[in-house]
């Protein structure tokens, strides 16, 4: 019956706007005739089977009803055109035209050779724009209005897809850059192991990278493809990535919450990214699995969702979304006709908290009042917010996609993490630091990649120097403090400074931020160094680890 229910709903995406209609009574009439003659073959299901059969016949309705009034917006749109066409006798704005060959970006010199070298591959094709559609949100423009300096702005830049028209349940994955490890093909890997072979056609995993870099996100759409070749080729897999344009300019956002702007600038982006993937799921699906890049699932995971949503639909048909993993925004399942309201709602505040502190406040919104107890919240809150009995998925990263944040989260399943990165950094002539050394772990032996530095206590005033062999360029330094074991053990309110060959005194050009971490180019300006330093600024609590040092040299001649 799912098979014959999936087939239609297919066809009624796809179907003109006048037929939608009728499609949807065939849908209705067909599932029918289907409960019916089973009924005369074999021995009616149960009656609970036959509720939750017919709950999940309701929510697709309810899904394609949301399509038809989209399609009806599209009609509503074109005849304003048309009308406005001919009442000022103009032609219709260059916008109304599809130009297949159009490009929001240039494609580098670096990309060009990337695709001749990749050519014929399902990942070479996603560059084109020929069948890639603009995403629709309400309201967008006038909550995001740095979208209209681009008409490309909600066209995606890159689109690796198979073509596959609808699915029961659409996983959204988004995907960056990571400071240190990637952890999307061990995510990937087990999504797919935990997929029967039935779940497959009914099935989409949407993978969108939210990186500009065209060069990185053909690379990561080919690693893909050459990690699951089959399921790329049949469709259950897309790579998707917005255009330069979607992102507002970073730099420029107001900081909230009392917040760094390095960390308002993570969560914006986040939550840009989160509401991209969903108003491109939102038609490819019932509903909608909410994950990140960085996660690991139970064996059979969507047998359990299936069942789970089949049964809580009969008991509690208006749930807003399904909880399958009660970390962050984790495991959040949708239906994708709700999804314009979350959408919406992310529009309006994207700026001002944190993805999982929105679907919190989305929640109290809808059901929550002044006059109610925060007990009484919390009791409405968990009625459009039922949770599966254990956590169908597990949070397996440890580097945050905010670089230099350190998640302490360990999994049997991922192996041992490491506690320092080794790097061959440029000769010293010599290395010196007031600041107590524990035991082997002294600052030569993690600059020469051996251990990592562990420091007693260091007070205001306290230093590490690195004076060089010969006067030396150095394009980018990165100095990492803390580890997985020791969190805390970082530098706090503490510089970087650098004696260039020209200069009598030490210049402070950085400082490690509220993760510990430091790491930034050095103005060529500077020209070579005689030695580079970390400066404490106040006394510390803690003690100190400085995890990874690393000196990269500049391709200028010294």
């Amino acid at each position: 019956m799912l098979r014959i229910v999936n087939r239609a709903v297919g066809k009624c995406v796809n179907a003109p706007r006048k037929r939608l209609p009728i499609y949807l009574l065939f849908l209705l009439a067909t599932t029918l005739a289907v409960l019916v003659i089973s009924g005369v073959q074999v021995q009616l299901p149960r009656e609970a089977k036959m509720e939750e059969h017919l709950a999940d016949m309701q929510l697709h309705l309810h899904y394609l009803e949301s399509l038809y009034h989209s399609r009806q917006e599209d009609v509503m749109n074109i005849q304003n055109e048309m009308a406005t066409f001919r009442n000022n006798h103009k032609k219709l704005p260059d916008r109304m035209v599809p130009t297949d060959n159009s490009k929001s970006t240039t494609l580098s010199p670096e990309v060009v050779a990337l695709l001749s070298n990749i050519s014929k591959t399902r990942a070479a094709a996603g560059v084109s724009q020929k069948n890639i559609e603009t995403l629709k949100l309400p309201f967008v423009y006038q909550l995001l209005p740095h979208l209209m300096i681009d008409h490309n702005s909600l066209r995606p830049a890159y689109h690796m897809k198979k073509g596959k028209t609808f699915a029961d349940i659409v996983i959204g994955i988004p995907t960056v850059k990571r400071d240190k490890e990637s952890y999307l093909i061990v995510t990937l890997t087990h999504l797919i192991n935990g997929l029967k072979a039935k779940d497959i056609n009914s099935t989409l995993i949407v993978v969108m990278v939210g990186e500009t870099d065209l060069e990185y996100v053909i690379q990561t759409a080919r690693q893909i493809e050459i990690q699951f070749p089959k399921y790329t080729e049949i469709g259950l897999i897309e790579v998707i990535s917005p255009s330069s344009s979607y992102y507002p300019d970073f730099d420029s956002l107001p900081v909230t919450l009392g917040d760094s702007l390095k960390r308002v600038k993570w969560r914006t982006k986040q939550n840009l990214d989160t509401i991209f993937l969903m108003a491109y799921a939102q038609s490819k699906g019932a509903f909608y699995l909410m994950l990140e890049d960085d996660v690991i699932a139970k064996a059979n995971y969507m047998q359990d969702i299936r069942q789970f949503t089949a049964a809580t639909t009969v008991k509690n048909p208006n749930w807003f979304y399904i909880e399958y993993c009660q970390i962050g925004g984790i495991g959040k399942l949708f239906k994708s006709s709700n999804l314009i309201h979350f959408v919406t709602y992310v529009q309006l505040f994207y700026n001002n908290m944190p993805i999982d502190w929105l679907l919190e406040s989305y929640l109290a919104d809808r059901v929550c009042t002044i006059e109610k107890n925060s007990k009484t919240c919390a009791k409405s809150k968990e009625d459009i917010r039922p949770k599966f009995k254990s956590s169908l998925f597990q949070h397996i990263g440890l580097y945050s996609s905010l670089k230099g944040k350190i998640q302490k989260i360990k999994d049997s399943h991922f192996g041992a993490v490491p506690t320092f990165y080794p790097h061959k950094n440029p000769p010293l002539e010599s290395l010196r630091t007031n600041i107590k050394e524990h035991m082997d772990h002294t600052i030569r032996k993690a600059y020469e990649g051996y251990t990592f530095f562990w420091g007693v206590k260091p007070k205001a005033g306290d230093y590490i120097e690195f004076w060089f062999e010969k006067p030396t360029r150095i394009e980018r330094y990165t100095f990492r403090s803390g580890n997985v074991e020791h969190i805390s053990d970082r530098f706090y309110n503490t510089n970087i400074e650098i004696l260039p060959v020209s200069k009598a005194n030490f210049t402070a050009i950085g400082c490690f931020d509220e993760f510990g971490l430091a790491d930034s180019e050095i103005n060529t300006n500077f020209g070579p160094l005689m030695a580079i330093r970390i400066k404490v600024n106040i006394n510390s609590q803690f003690w100190v680890i400085l995890s990874e040092i690393d000196l990269k040299l500049s391709e200028k001649i010294s």
